[in-house]
């Protein structure tokens, strides 16, 4: 049996992987995996799943597996054609890129397969559809992946249509959906100008511990646009244990360029994936309330060589003494409700514009670092 190994910040955690899809109720285990597009899955997980799909529609896969570059390659022969099959198991904000289809055209050529299929739970590039139209590769993106899964499971409808009239899913053990969820935007130590940092906290009020692999939290703002986070901070909670009434906390990062001049509120949706004998999926949600950006970013633009100024001050003096740290505190802590009176006050508007410019002056002639 295959093992998957996820790495925490304190600890290797081992999770059995029990994915036998032909023993597995297939429609309730697609009810779960397609809105997430199957990212509860290892790649080599997926890679059992394409296996699996093209056995119900009629190929006979080839025993044995390719090794080295060739690992993942799916061998498959229907009607006297040897197909090449190239799963690629991506994040719906990625694009699949050419090299996989210069892969595909090698593994076609190393089997001595008549075709190749290139396979993807989301979409490709341009250069790779160009690539793969000069190569003769077919391309599965997602439409082309769920099109088939609808086909041979749900009788050519959709899986929301079919299962309005076949519901599957047993709902999950009551101590599953009690997982508690609390974000906020916080200010960190050593997160560049460029990141917004959220602060989420999983709490686990059950009598039971949990095993849990998180996905990276989307932000859905109050514009109902939904945002992905880029990543985990190093060295983070991404995957472990949570005692029975314990909790942990974990930050995750935004591209400030993704969410403009302050960070945003909204709702935070975070998919947890449970390995249990069924994987078990569930969404915890949390409110987020948007943050008024500091008094810096709020006088100027985190993009203002002020602002990279006062950042490199807070960084390489403030921070280097307990004093400095103290105030660093203080200021995160205040300034937040500084910039709500402003925003209602046009005194205190002026009054803090004018204190900034001069606390800038100050600051610059201590330490007036070149931008590089």
């Amino acid at each position: 049996m295959e093992n998957n190994y996820y790495l925490s910040s304190a600890e290797i955690i081992i999770f059995l992987s029990y994915m036998d899809f032909h023993q597995l109720d297939i429609r309730q285990f697609l009810e779960e995996a397609i809105p997430v597009r199957f990212e509860q899955l290892s790649p080599q997980e997926f890679e059992k799943f394409i296996s699996y799909l093209f056995e119900v529609d009629g190929f006979e896969i080839v025993k044995g597996k390719p090794d080295g570059h060739f690992a993942g390659i799916i061998r498959a022969e229907k009607d006297g054609v040897k197909h090449a099959i190239i799963p690629v198991l991506a994040s719906p904000d990625e694009e699949v890129g050419e090299e996989w289809i210069e892969k595909g055209r090698e593994a076609r050529e190393f089997l001595q397969a008549e075709q190749a299929w290139v396979i993807t739970t989301t979409a490709f590039s341009k250069e790779a559809r160009k690539v793969a139209d000069e190569e003769g590769i077919e391309l599965w993106d997602w439409d082309v992946l769920y099109e088939a899964l609808c086909q041979l499971f749900f009788e050519g409808k959709t899986h929301e249509a079919y299962f309005e009239n076949h519901p599957t899913i047993k709902e999950l053990p009551e101590t599953a959906t009690e997982l508690k969820l609390k974000v906020k935007w916080e200010a960190a130590e050593g997160i560049g100008t460029e990141w917004y940092n959220l602060g989420l906290t999983i709490t686990n009020p059950t009598a039971r511990n949990i095993y849990l692999h998180l996905h990276l939290p989307a932000l859905i703002d109050n514009k109902r646009q939904q945002v992905m986070a880029d990543e985990w901070v190093e060295g983070e909670f991404v995957a472990g244990l949570i005692y029975a009434g314990a909790s942990v906390r974990t930050n995750a990062l935004f591209n400030s360029a993704k969410l403009g001049e302050r960070p945003p509120g909204g709702k935070i949706v975070l998919t947890c994936h449970e390995r249990l004998e069924v994987p078990a999926t569930y969404h915890l949600e949390a409110r987020l309330k948007g943050e008024a950006c500091y008094i810096i970013t709020y006088c100027y633009s985190i993009h203002s060589e002020e602002y990279y100024q006062m950042t490199m001050y807070r960084d390489h003096v403030l921070r280097r003494s307990w004093l400095g740290k103290q105030l660093v505190s203080v200021y995160y802590v205040s300034s937040p409700w500084l910039i709500r009176l402003a925003s209602w006050n046009s005194v205190i508007d002026q009054s803090l514009r004018w204190s900034a410019t001069k606390l800038i002056n100050i600051c610059i002639k201590q330490r007036a670092p070149n931008r590089p």
